[in-house]
């Protein structure tokens, strides 16, 4: 049975003193937020992750990568103080899994009273009653928190709300950030660069966060497209072997094509359709090269090249 203990702000000596606090605000800075933040943390008031309809806030498209098991940080700011604390929550498969706000009791001078705090937490409540404070921060604040080892997703929701006494009604500030954990999902001491963090994914750029020291996957859009994109038609394992023309023609011909692409967004699925058929040309001419004029670790790793730069222009297609 899920023992609860209750933490009360008791407002009445204070609020016969002192005037009424502004509405609290938090940031949240790791892991890495689903969506853009405003300098107070704004969208936060709807839950479960602040208002996911809002109109203006762009999602951010990290999914900070962690293992089984792994202790994380939590980062905050709280910009606007209110006395209370934190929790912490995940969802595994949909964020309809996410538990209700807990129950509040106000008092006579605050619809914000006090709310229950889970303790022990109970899956899927990961931490409550964190950085419980009754005076403002200094600075930014941090606590641990222990994932489930038997707990396994390739993007699940880590929600963070904030409980604020001594507040009109709402009384919680919600945060959220999508993640993925899976064996391998982050070096076991942190990632030092983003060669740490490459995966299997062609959809993400994989990156190291240098201040969190975790491994972000974002998903790749147009506005991600630079030069080069598709990669080099000349792995290393073709330093001895001249690749046939033909083939290196056609690569860099559907790498012109989704250069195009990201400087014509609305011309950009027939641009990417035309660079997705080279590289289908692109790869049947690689299976066809006959060992005399590649090797066969050359024909290998060429063929991994272009199947990579094919699921690249697949990704962006879906995401157009």
């Amino acid at each position: 049975m899920l023992e609860v203990r209750s933490t009360v702000w008791i407002a009445l000596v204070l609020a016969a003193v002192t005037p009424p606090i502004a509405r609290a605000h938090f940031v949240l800075h790791a892991p890495a937020s689903w969506r853009e933040q405003g300098s107070l943390g704004d969208p936060q008031k709807v839950g479960p992750c602040g208002d996911d309809d809002h109109p203006t806030a762009a999602t951010t498209g990290i999914v900070t990568a962690f293992s089984p098991g792994d202790t994380i940080t939590i980062t905050i700011d709280e910009s606007v103080y209110h006395p209370g604390h934190y929790r912490v929550a995940l969802a595994v498969n949909d964020r309809s899994e996410l538990p209700p706000e807990p129950p509040v009791t106000p008092t006579q001078s605050t619809e914000c009273g006090s709310a229950v705090i889970a303790d022990p937490p109970v899956f899927p409540i990961l931490a409550d009653g964190m950085l419980p404070h009754t005076q403002p921060f200094d600075d930014l604040q941090s606590f641990t928190v222990t994932l489930p080892s038997d707990v396994t997703c390739d993007h699940c929701t880590l929600q963070v709300i904030e409980f604020m006494s001594q507040h009109d009604s709402p009384c919680f500030y919600h945060h959220c950030a999508d993640i993925s954990i899976k064996a391998g999902g982050a070096p076991p001491s942190g990632c030092q660069s983003d060669t740490d963090c490459g995966d299997d994914d062609a959809c993400t750029t994989d990156r190291c966060n240098t201040t969190t020291k975790a491994c972000e996957h974002v998903d790749e859009t147009l506005a991600d497209i630079r030069s080069g994109f598709l990669g080099t038609p000349q792995p290393s394992a073709c330093s001895n072997d001249k690749v046939p023309k033909a083939i290196g023609s056609l690569f860099a011909k559907a790498d012109g094509l989704v250069a195009r692409a990201a400087e014509n967004p609305t011309k950009a699925a027939r641009l990417l359709q035309k660079a997705a058929k080279r590289l289908r040309r692109a790869g049947s001419k690689v299976t066809k090269a006959t060992p005399r004029k590649i090797s066969a670790g050359c024909a290998q790793a060429l063929g991994a090249v272009v199947d990579q730069a094919r699921g690249r222009v697949t990704c962006l297609l879906n995401a157009v």
